[in-house]
């Protein structure tokens, strides 16, 4: 016969005491699970007295006569003597949490083990689209008093195939679950077709074990979209890149905040079915497309801070990648994201920062918030800016002298707005020209290295790519008056970095109904690095194939750069 226990939780530095358990009484026909929050400084005579009377109204409410009320009695007993625990001085915590191990609770005549802080499993939710093909993981995974990484999670599968979900909820009693595989990630084929998910998880850490959940799939297992493009793309990545190599991936990955509105989907992206511009399905896209890129360094931008938390970390920490996210300024709940995989690179130092607070307050740029002053409009519009620049300090694990400062940003998006891309993109190259500096300070042995990735919203004939290739920007440079009302006067631009764009200047690197051009970059320094391997855009015909993007097949109106870059030894050119 299975022990009576009570879960009893607290977590440190706060002032609840968590009491869950079942009570089945075949009697008084009661059997439910009864969950009650005290306070530590409860006395315990209370607490009984609750508890007592909790289960007594659900007793009596199952009593026809009503004139008999039924009484429960609750006392806590110690496990040495049976002797009670009583006084004044007993509090909730010392009875429950700091002498749990003493001491039983015992309702009428059941005798109850008290079990503090057991593994817990908070939530466990299956996504609302799976599709054939894709693998099938937690949509949300909250636990308490356990390790994610330690619990078990198996994976069923109903053995029967059903037309509608409606159909398939009737008939649950009949479904013969037949077990799939264990671990984070369920994978399904088109035999999977119709057919149900159920995952049971059982929470855990360290030598512990909790009371297990189970979760069925709110949907049925659908036909997925065929071959995608990006996995033709995945025959040139199969393999890693190899010693003294990094492959790199530079991704707008598109928002959901942007692409869930009724404009988005009636006028931006109006070409994509309302289907799979719904993030359940883009995720799945979005997450077999960046596993089968096998990379090393992965910088991506409008990464919705859910995303990230509930998916991508999670999942792509099993592939070995450990990632960090930084959200715009403001209320913003989106931002960059950077991924490296840790056989490979180990995290030094990371920062972020707000490009327009940084323009306002840091001396480095004292000259140039003077003479962008005197403009109101021009100021009003710079400050406020959410832009973000993510700052990562990696170091080499095979060759730990080499070092790279990795920037990852989102440039401002308005057309007209050359100017304040011009501008952030100055501030930013001033800002990792620093950190480099402070690097080589502190480790004058290493050799630093700049990767700067992003989405910076601007073609290469205009004053962003011109700076990062030609590494000067003159104060009379057309697109400092892009905006004639919010022209930027006296201001020059000036970095000294041999800088080039890995996979060059394609067509397009974002194609929607109303627009194409060539917004993405991962620049690099062609005196440090050498390009060994650049990943071929889809071909246009495979863009176009649902007219635009995103569409089925791509998951974002963006795509992604993949290139390998090779470390240079110094003063040489490997072959």
């Amino acid at each position: 016969m299975p022990e009576n226990k009570v879960v009893v939780t607290h977590e440190e530095n706060t002032s609840i005491v968590g009491i869950s358990f079942r009570y089945k009484n075949e009697v008084s026909q009661v059997d439910r699970t009864f969950n009650l929050q005290r306070s530590i400084d409860e006395q315990l005579s209370n607490v009984l007295t609750r508890i007592s009377s909790n289960i007594a109204k659900a007793a009596n409410k199952k009593k026809k006569n009503k004139n008999n009320p039924v009484e429960i009695p609750v006392r806590m007993v110690r496990i040495l003597d049976e002797a009670a625990v009583e006084g004044e001085d007993v509090s909730c915590h010392r009875a429950f949490v700091a002498a749990a191990g003493e001491h039983s609770l015992v309702i009428g005549e059941d005798k109850y083990s008290l079990d503090v802080n057991p593994p817990i499993v908070k939530t466990v939710d299956l996504p609302k689209s799976m599709m054939a093909g894709f693998p099938v993981y937690p949509n949300k995974f909250e636990v308490m008093f356990a390790n994610k990484e330690s619990c078990i999670l198996k994976w069923f599968k109903s053995d029967l195939r059903f037309e509608t979900i409606k159909e398939a909820q009737t008939k649950l009693n009949q479904i013969v679950w037949l077990e799939s595989n264990s671990g984070y990630n369920c994978y399904t084929t088109n035999d999977d077709i119709g057919r149900l998910i159920k995952v049971i998880v059982t929470p855990a850490t360290n030598n512990r074990k909790g009371e297990e959940m189970e979760v069925i799939s709110p949907v049925l297992v659908s036909a997925g979209p065929g071959e995608c493009p990006f996995e033709r793309r995945h025959t040139l990545t199969k393999e890693p890149a190899g010693a003294n190599r990094i492959r790199v991936v530079c991704y707008n990955i598109l928002a959901d905040l942007y692409a869930d509105s009724d404009f988005a989907r009636s006028k931006l992206f109006s070409s994509c079915p309302p289907y799979a511009i719904d993030m359940d399905y883009r995720k799945q896209l979005l997450i077999k497309e960046l596993i089968g890129y096998n990379a090393d360094l992965v910088c991506l931008q409008e990464l919705d801070e859910r995303l990230f938390l509930r998916d991508l970390q999670p999942t792509l920490e099993r592939e070995g990648l450990e990632g960090y996210y930084d959200a715009k300024g403001g209320q913003v709940t989106e931002g960059c994201g950077i991924f490296f995989q840790k056989q490979k690179l180990r995290m030094v130092d990371h920062t972020r920062i707000i490009l327009s607070d940084e323009l306002q307050s840091n001396p480095l740029f004292e000259d140039w918030w003077e003479k962008i002053s005197s403009n109101v409009k021009l100021v009003e519009r710079v400050v406020q800016r959410t832009t973000t620049l993510q700052i990562s300090v990696l170091e080499s694990i095979e060759n730990p002298s080499k070092q790279i400062v990795v920037g990852v940003t989102h440039l401002y998006f308005y057309p007209e707005a050359d100017n304040i891309r011009l501008l952030q993109a100055g501030i930013s190259m001033r800002l990792l020209q620093q950190v480099m500096s402070l690097c080589k300070t502190k480790h004058p042995e290493k050799d630093i290295s700049l990767l700067f990735c992003g989405d910076f919203n601007s073609t290469p004939e205009f004053g962003v790519y011109r700076f990062m290739k030609t590494q000067f920007i003159d104060v009379d440079d057309p697109d400092w008056n892009s905006m004639p009302d919010e022209c930027v006067q006296g201001i020059q631009l000036s970095h000294d970095l041999e800088m080039d764009s890995a996979c060059g200047c394609p067509e397009y690197t974002n194609y929607t109904v109303g627009f194409n051009g060539c917004l993405d970059y991962i620049f690099y320094q062609n005196d440090k690095f050498s390009v060994k391997q650049i990943i071929p855009m889809p071909t246009h015909e495979e863009v176009t194939e649902h007219v635009a993007l995103p569409s089925v097949t791509f998951p974002s109106d963006h795509i992604a750069l993949v290139a390998d870059l090779e470390f240079k030894t110094a003063g040489k050119d490997p072959l």
